[in-house]
Parts: structure tokens; C-alpha cells; sequence
């Protein structure tokens, strides 16, 4: 592995960033377009709106909802890839340890 270190593999911290906000942004719009068309969800969509202003079961509103999503998504995927990263570096178990004899 090209981005390997003596700890294992280190996360990308946008790779992640990007992914997580993705997912985050399709379920944001996948509950919206259930509580604007079957009214399923709507209670979520209510406590997600206080979070993410603008969000609501409107098609407006899921646009909006979308936005915040993959924004939150980004910034969690981004902070977990960055904490993954330090703890990594730190660990002191055996697994973790560089073997001589290994070669690339």
C-alpha cells in the first residue's frame, strides 16, 4: 500500500469527509421525500429542522435539508478519519508494530 505507515493504513480525511457527507445528504433526502409524499418520517424531519434550519418536508425545504446533510456528514466523516489518524500513530500494540524481517 502506497499510504501505509507503521501503524497500518491511514484513513484519507476528505476521502471520508466526502463519503460520509454523501450518505448523510441521501438519507436526509430520502426521509424528506417520504414525509412530503406518504407522510412517513415526519417526526424526524420536525427534529432535524431544529438542527438544520431551513429543512422541512417541502421540496424547498429537502433541497436545504440536503445541503446540511452532506455539510454534517463531511465535517463527522472528516473529524472520525482525523481522530482515527492520531490514534493510529500513537498505538503501541503488538500488531502495530513495524516488522523487520516484512518486506514492501
Amino acid at each position: 500500500m502506497e499510504n501505509s505507515t507503521q501503524c497500518g493504513s491511514r484513513l484519507c480525511v476528505g476521502a471520508l469527509g466526502v463519503s460520509v457527507g454523501v450518505l448523510s445528504a441521501l438519507m436526509v433526502l430520502i426521509v424528506g421525500l417520504l414525509a412530503h409524499f406518504v407522510h412517513y418520517g415526519q417526526a424526524w424531519v420536525t427534529l432535524a429542522s431544529s438542527v438544520y434550519i431551513g429543512y422541512a418536508a417541502t421540496p424547498v425545504g429537502i433541497a436545504i435539508g440536503v445541503v446540511w446533510g452532506f455539510v454534517d456528514g463531511f465535517i463527522c466523516g472528516a473529524i472520525i478519519a482525523f481522530v482515527y489518524n492520531c490514534v493510529s500513530k500513537c498505538c503501541k500494540c503488538k500488531c502495530c508494530k513495524p516488522d523487520a524481517n516484512k518486506t514492501v
